[in-house]
C-alpha cells in the first residue's frame, strides 16, 4: 500500500484539511470547545481586621473560584485563583470581573509585609457561597453577582 504522507502535497492536503476542521497536527492534547463559554461579571468587596477590629492596610488578597467535590464529580484541583489584590489603608479590597461564571468565591488573605502595617499576622481564608447572579440569559450569559465577603480576621503572630 502506498503511504500517502510520502508526498508532499498530500501531506498539505491534509495538513490543510486537518487545520479547517479546527485540529492541529503538532501531537498536542485538545479539548473541544463549543464556539462559546459561559461568562459572567461580578463583583467583589471586602475588609480586613485584626482580632480587636482594627483594619489592616497592606495584605495580599487572592481571589479563587473554588468548587467542591460532589459524589457525582470530582476536581483534580478545587481552587483557580481569579486575581491577586491588597487591602487599602482602610482595609478594604475590591474588584469586578467578567469571566466564567462562579460556583464559589473562596478569599484568601496572607501577610506579605512581615512586620510593617502593625506586625506579622497569620493567614485566613473564607469561602463565600450565597450569591446569586442575576439578569443572565439563560443560556451562554449567567448575568451579574455583587459579593459581599465578610470581614476577614487575622491574628497576630506571637
Amino acid at each position: 500500500m502506498r503511504n500517502p504522507f510520502k508526498n508532499p502535497h498530500h501531506s498539505g492536503f491534509i495538513s490543510l484539511l486537518l487545520a479547517l476542521l479546527g485540529l492541529g497536527t503538532t501531537g498536542c492534547i485538545f479539548f473541544p470547545v463549543m464556539y462559546g463559554s459561559p461568562s459572567a461579571e461580578w463583583s467583589v468587596k471586602g475588609k480586613v481586621v485584626d482580632e480587636s477590629g482594627k483594619s489592616v492596610p497592606g495584605l495580599q488578597v487572592v481571589l479563587i473560584n473554588h468548587y467542591e467535590n460532589s459524589a457525582n464529580v470530582r476536581y483534580d484541583q478545587n481552587d483557580w485563583p481569579l486575581d491577586t489584590l491588597r487591602t487599602g489603608t482602610d482595609g478594604s479590597y475590591e474588584a469586578a470581573r467578567h469571566g466564567f461564571p462562579l460556583q464559589q468565591l473562596k478569599v484568601e488573605v496572607k501577610d506579605i509585609d512581615g512586620e510593617a502595617n502593625g506586625g506579622e499576622f497569620h493567614d485566613a481564608s473564607v469561602i463565600v457561597k450565597d450569591f446569586k447572579f442575576e439578569d443572565g440569559d439563560g443560556a451562554w450569559y449567567s448575568g451579574h453577582a455583587d459579593i459581599n465577603v465578610p470581614d476577614i480576621i487575622v491574628y497576630k503572630k506571637q
